[in-house]
């Protein structure tokens, strides 16, 4: 994963709800979250977290009315 991959930037919306997901879920895209967080460019992530990711990404509200 690099920065502009579209992974990346689902996890960068995923980060303010990580503690409201479910412990499984949490426990498990904490270590990606965290490395966004820290800015680390490139690291693995697994096919079956990626498939992870894109859902709990896609049913995240999305915000019509940025500022």
């Amino acid at each position: 994963m690099t920065i502009t991959c579209p992974i990346r930037q689902a996890l960068a919306r995923i980060a303010p709800h990580l503690e409201s997901l479910d412990p499984i879920d949490r426990e498990s895209l904490r270590p990606a979250v965290r490395a966004i967080e820290n800015d680390v460019e490139v690291i693995h992530v697994p096919e079956r977290l990626v498939a992870r990711i894109r859902d709990i990404a896609a049913r995240l509200p999305t915000n019509r009315n940025p500022q």
